[in-house]
C-alpha cells in the first residue's frame, strides 16, 4: 500500500519506516523520526483531511510542497501487490541475451533520463499510453524476452529505472501497457523500479522483487 500525498508525491512505510518518493526531485525522503507517528496517523486516517502542521513541516523542508502546489492529501491509496511466480514467468538470472535489435529504443530512454525530470517522465508516459487491455501473460513474456535477448549488445549500462523506462516502450508499441513500480528497501536503504502486470513480473524475479515496498506505481 502506498498513498499519492501530491501529484508528483507518494509515501509508503518500509520496515516501519516512513518513506517519501519525490518524482519532481527524483529524490527519496525518509520522514524524520519525531514526525513519523504523526505523519503516518494522517495517512492512516479512514476520512480525508488537510495535513497537520507536521507533515507539512516536513514536505516545505524537503523541498516537496512548494508554493503554488495543490494541498497534499490523504486520500489517494494504492495497492502495490507483487504478484507470484508464475509457470511462464522467465528466469531472469538464466536468460541468454544475445540479439542486438532493441539499441534505439535503449538509447532513447537513456537520452531522456538526462533530458528531462522523472515528473516529466511519468507524466508523458500516461498521457501516451494506449488503451488497456487483456493480453495474455504468455504474449507479454514473450515481448518482454525478446528485448531482453537483445538487450546485452546494446554499450549501455544497465540500470534498473533506465531498462524499466525501455523495455515500457518496447511493449507500449506493440500495445502492451504494464505497470510501471518504484520500491524501497529500509535498512540498508535501497531503490529499485520494475515492470509488472497484475498476473505476473516482467523484467525482474520475485524472490529480488519481494524485498522491496512499492512507495509508486503507474
Amino acid at each position: 500500500m502506498h498513498w499519492r500525498i501530491l501529484p508528483h508525491a507518494t509515501a509508503c512505510v518500509a520496515s516501519d519506516k516512513l518513506f517519501l518518493l519525490d518524482l519532481r526531485q527524483d529524490r527519496y525522503f525518509r520522514v524524520p523520526v519525531a514526525s513519523q507517528a504523526e505523519f503516518a496517523e494522517w495517512l492512516d486516517r479512514r476520512y480525508a483531511c488537510a495535513p497537520p502542521p507536521s507533515v507539512l513541516e516536513v514536505l516545505l523542508r524537503g523541498g516537496i510542497l512548494r508554493e503554488g502546489d495543490e494541498t497534499p492529501t490523504n486520500a489517494l491509496k494504492q495497492r502495490g501487490d507483487v504478484p507470484e511466480p508464475c509457470a511462464s514467468c522467465p528466469d531472469w538470472n538464466r536468460q541468454d541475451l544475445q540479439q542486438a535489435r532493441v539499441g534505439a529504443t535503449v538509447a532513447a530512454a537513456w537520452a531522456r533520463l538526462r533530458l528531462f525530470s522523472l515528473h516529466r517522465l511519468i507524466v508523458k508516459r500516461s498521457e501516451c499510453s494506449p488503451p488497456r487491455d487483456c493480453r495474455p501473460v504468455a504474449e507479454i513474456l514473450a515481448a518482454a524476452e525478446q528485448f531482453e535477448r537483445s538487450r546485452n549488445w546494446t554499450p549501455i549500462a544497465r540500470n534498473c529505472l533506465l531498462d524499466s523506462l525501455a523495455l515500457d516502450s518496447w511493449l507500449a508499441r506493440r500495445g502492451i501497457v504494464a505497470t510501471l513500480v518504484f520500491g524501497i528497501a529500509a535498512e540498508p536503504f535501497q531503490a529499485h523500479c520494475w515492470l509488472q502486470t497484475r498476473d505476473a513480473l516482467i523484467n525482474d524475479s520475485y524472490d529480488h522483487v519481494s524485498r522491496f515496498t512499492p512507495i509508486f506505481s503507474a
